[in-house]
C-alpha cells in the first residue's frame, strides 16, 4: 500500500485540535474514575504525603528515560521495516503541523493517557491489565504495523513501573510527553528512512 499524501496540508491544525479535544475527554474520564474509586481528587500522587522535592524531581527522570527510548527506536528504524512504514502512515495523517500544534498534541495525549491508565486504571486493575488496555488503544488498521502495539505494551508496563516506583505520575507523564513530542516532530519533519538491506554481492564473472 502506498503512502497517503494529505490532500489538505492546511488541515493539520484542525486535526490537532480534534485529537486534543479527544484526549481532553480521556483525561476527564480518568480523573473522575480515579475520584470515584479512590475517594480522592489527587490523581497525581499514589502517596498523598509526597513532598514537592520528589514531585519536582521525578519528571526529570522521566524526561531522560523518554529521550533514551526515542534514541533506541531511532537506531532501530533502519533495521525494522514496520518503523519506516508507521512513520509514513503518521506523516500522511498529520502533515506538517506547527510546533505549537505538536506541543498541544504531545501534552494532551501524554497527560490524558497517564491520568487514565496510570492514575486511575493502574490502581483498580493492576499493572498488566492496564498496560494491555493501553496497548489495545494503539492498534493500527494494518496488521503489518502491529509491532507498534507490542511496543506500546512494553512502554505501558514501563510507565506503570515508573509510577509505582516514584509514587506519582510525574515521571510517566514526562517520559510519555518527550517520546510523543520528539517522535511527532521527527515524523512530520523528515521522510521515512528506508530499511537497511544486506550487502550487495558482486555478480559472478561470466
Amino acid at each position: 500500500m502506498g503512502t497517503r499524501v494529505p490532500s489538505t496540508p492546511n488541515g493539520a491544525p484542525a486535526r490537532a485540535r480534534t485529537v486534543a479535544t479527544f484526549y481532553g475527554a480521556v483525561g476527564i474520564v480518568g480523573f473522575f474514575w480515579h475520584a470515584t474509586t479512590q475517594n480522592t481528587n489527587d490523581v497525581w500522587r499514589l502517596d498523598p504525603d509526597q513532598g514537592w522535592p520528589l514531585l519536582l524531581g521525578t519528571p526529570l527522570v522521566g524526561a531522560a528515560l523518554g529521550v533514551l527510548v526515542v534514541q533506541i527506536f531511532r537506531a532501530l528504524e533502519g533495521r525494522m521495516r514496520w518503523l519506516p512504514e508507521l512513520h509514513a502512515e503518521f506523516r500522511a495523517i498529520f502533515g506538517r503541523p506547527r510546533m505549537t500544534e505538536l506541543l498541544l498534541l504531545a501534552a494532551t495525549s501524554s497527560l490524558a493517557e497517564e491520568i487514565l491508565f496510570r492514575g486511575a486504571m493502574l490502581d483498580v486493575w493492576g499493572l498488566w491489565p492496564s498496560s494491555v488496555v493501553f496497548a489495545l488503544l494503539h492498534i493500527p488498521p494494518r496488521r503489518d504495523l502491529w509491532p507498534w502495539t507490542a511496543s506500546s505494551l512494553l512502554l505501558g508496563v514501563g510507565f506503570g513501573e515508573l509510577t509505582l516506583a516514584t509514587g506519582n505520575l510525574g515521571a510517566a507523564v514526562a517520559a510519555h510527553f518527550v517520546i510523543n513530542l520528539l517522535n511527532l516532530r521527527y515524523i512530520t519533519r523528515n521522510a521515512p528512512r528506508p530499511p537497511l538491506r544486506g550487502p550487495v554481492r558482486p555478480a559472478a564473472a561470466g
